[in-house]
């Protein structure tokens, strides 16, 4: 599908989206509550039985999910509703702090190229799910996998770099994919060197093509049990990202293309209400459960169709006079313009053809993607512009508290926080 768009830079709020079909603002996710990935259960109640699991549940489905991002876990409430939620993360052990011993630690383990970022672990336990599934019952299985994500280290062979620069893509994600890192990137500072670019861009695509070796091991299982022609498969991303486009690297502080505009495959039964979804304008990807209910013919389900406009928001990560940005803005000595660079929301409304971008301060761009170049060029405003605006007015914001870097608190014992904190530092979320 050629114009597919996430809700959001980010894991929370697009999966809020494609597990709700609402967008994460009407629950205050754009954001996670407090920088807390176990502040977010609080926020999906109202809506704890629309959850798709939920809804699948209900039908009779058995539910069954695999998630290597810690932000899909139990410990964030997206497990709601599923017979079964596996967290299986990364076994790299990388050290997320500075100084020699920890790029040496780097270095090795990019040389050596031998373990994946929970994909293999999954891979087998997903397969033995769908040998074990009992004939006749409807199930639902659910993937989501980091392996595209940030740092960016596929395991051999699709690592197909040389050993020296293996060590080195493994000091670049080190030295310029911490959560300060981007920050200062996305403020102007700290601007990565074209080599460093260019290695994280080829090994992005090598990521990219295990993931579709990956994909067709699963359909090959499927296929296997004689499920495939039954079942219908959906493959996306919940967000992309950015190698130098636009100033920035990773994700967020934008909605950008490189950053809403996501692949969405889809083949199986049920397929048909997809295709009849983006007959006209840009799908979104909060349309997912209700292409997915209508396709397990769920009456009475939660879900709307789409209307043809996809709405993606960026959230400011803290506004400018947050004491955790003057802090920070003090360390590095930022200016107002670098400030308002990492403290700036971005809303989107686009049909597909034109793009209008509003920031919170009320700023309004007109993009034209039929013709762009790096989103430079503007549309011509003509009729559907007045659409866009009229889909963004309608945007239901909760009130909510904006953070600096998310990091865990409350009541965990140490040992799960530090768990927790590694996990989100080695995403590049800390």
């Amino acid at each position: 599908m050629e114009r597919a768009y996430a809700t959001a830079p980010w894991t929370v709020p697009s999966h809020t989206a494609m597990f709700t079909g609402r967008l994460a603002g009407e629950l205050g996710l754009d954001q996670a509550p407090g920088g807390d990935p176990r502040s977010i259960p609080a926020a999906l109640q109202p809506v704890r039985d629309e959850l798709l699991g939920a809804v699948l549940k209900r039908a009779g489905y058995r539910c069954h999910g695999y998630s290597a991002n810690l932000w899909l876990s139990s410990h964030t409430g997206l497990d709601g509703g599923f017979d079964e939620f596996s967290y299986l993360p990364s076994e790299r052990v990388l050290p997320t702090e500075q100084g020699l011993p920890a790029r040496l630690r780097w270095a090795r383990e990019g040389i050596r190229a031998r373990r994946d970022a929970g994909a293999a672990m999954i891979s087998a336990a997903l397969k033995d799910s769908i040998a074990s599934a009992e004939p006749g019952q409807p199930s639902f299985w659910f993937v989501n996998l980091v392996e595209c994500h940030s740092p960016y280290m596929p395991p051999k062979p699709w690592n197909d770099l040389g050993a020296l620069e293996r060590a080195r893509a493994a000091l670049d994600s080190h030295r310029h994919l911490g959560f300060e890192s981007i920050c200062l990137n996305a403020a102007g500072r700290d601007l990565v060197p074209a080599a460093s670019i260019a290695r994280m861009r080829h090994l992005y695509r090598r990521a990219i093509s295990y993931m579709d070796a990956w994909l067709g091991d699963v359909l090959g299982a499927l296929a296997a049990r004689e499920m495939l022609d039954n079942t219908l498969v959906l493959v996306t991303a919940d967000h992309g990202e950015s190698f130098g486009e636009n100033g920035l690297l990773a994700h967020g502080f934008s909605v950008a293309e490189q950053l809403i505009h996501v692949p969405l495959i889809g083949a199986g039964p049920g397929i048909t209400g997809l295709v009849a979804s983006n007959t006209a304008g840009a799908f979104s990807l909060a349309s997912i459960p209700f292409v997915i209910a209508e396709a397990a013919g769920i009456e009475g389900h939660p879900y709307t169709a789409g209307n043809g406009v996809a709405i993606a928001r960026s959230e400011a990560i803290c506004a400018p006079d947050d004491e955790r940005m003057l802090r920070f803005a003090d360390r590095w000595d930022l200016n107002e313009g670098e400030i308002a660079r990492l403290s700036t929301g971005f809303t989107a409304a686009t049909d597909g053809v034109s793009k209008l971008v509003v920031t919170d301060d009320g700023r309004e761009s007109l993009i034209d993607l039929v013709n762009h170049r790096g989103e430079q060029s503007p549309a011509v405003a003509g009729a559907g512009v007045a659409r866009l605006r009229e889909a963004l007015a309608g945007i239901a914001l909760a009130d909510r508290p904006a953070l600096a870097a998310p990091g865990p608190a409350g009541d965990a014992d140490a040992e799960t926080i530090a768990v927790l904190e590694q996990q989100m530092k080695l995403l590049g979320y800390m």
